[in-house]
């Protein structure tokens, strides 16, 4: 069956999702100062950025001017070149320090997961609006096991829906490499907590239920696709809450980890 023309909502549900899906990466973007001293600069494949290099090798202080510029001997009354005073390299994959590396990729893990959950969500509510104006179209109020499953797959199947629902793939993905990356250093920097309820604490602790949250997020979103394939109208409603409570969850605690450490 061809795909229906592009409905009014299906127009809304793209833009909307563009511009949630920027709007989700806010917590990276607030955090673009650490970004310019996390990321490498441009004199070399992995040199340590300049933000960093400021911080870590302020200038030299000027010279007194009470001084007689003739009391010091030639060679050293010039200071040496600004890029002598700079280190050459970084000390883990073009950042400062592997603490600096986890910082970044847990902000980015966070927000990019964030973007999919948005995108997701517009996903599964355009592909119910559709399909129930359908239903409703036909008289009925209720799922007919013999009208509407097929409907359901026609929607499911749609280019805007399909776009949709890859868009949520790509952000998905993305999410996961930064979170695999966080989740490697993080473990690396696993050392004993001071006792009572620290903010190490409580960050391992988060992560510990963030990990859970992203494997049952992937194990329910498996289940669901198979089922809005088929159109299953009844597992798709009770696997559909729990993914998107999940799917709120899991950037929510990801970003509030953090912000403790930040704070």
């Amino acid at each position: 069956m061809k795909d229906a023309p592009l409905s009014l909502f299906s127009a809304k549900a793209i833009a909307a999702a563009l511009l949630l899906a920027s709007l989700s990466m806010s917590p990276v973007l607030a955090q673009s100062g650490d970004l310019g001293y996390f990321l490498p600069a441009k004199g070399g494949p992995i040199a340590i950025s300049r933000f960093a290099a400021d911080a870590a090798y302020p200038a030299a202080a000027a010279p007194d001017a009470t001084a007689s510029a003739t009391a010091l001997p030639p060679a050293t009354t010039a200071l040496p070149p600004a890029t002598a005073r700079l280190p050459t390299a970084a000390t883990f994959l073009g950042f400062p320090d592997k603490i600096a590396f986890h910082r970044f990729s847990g902000w980015a893990a966070g927000g990019t997961l964030l973007a999919a959950g948005i995108v997701g969500g517009i996903h599964f509510l355009g592909m119910m609006d559709e399909a129930h104006a359908y239903r409703d179209s036909l008289g009925i109020d209720e799922f007919d096991s013999t009208l509407c499953p097929p409907k359901v797959e026609t929607v499911w199947g749609g280019s805007v829906q399909q776009a949709l629902r890859w868009t949520h793939v790509g952000f998905l993905g993305l999410g996961e490499l930064f979170y695999a990356a966080n989740a490697v250093t993080g473990t690396s920097l696993i050392g004993p907590l001071p006792p009572g309820w620290t903010k190490s604490r409580i960050h391992r602790y988060a992560f510990f239920g963030h990990a859970t949250l992203m494997v049952s997020e992937a194990i329910l979103g498996i289940f669901m696709s198979d089922a809005l394939k088929r159109g299953d109208h009844e597992t798709m409603r009770a696997l559909g809450a729990a993914h998107v409570a999940i799917g709120i969850a899991i950037p929510t605690v990801i970003l509030g980890a953090g912000a403790i450490m930040d704070r």
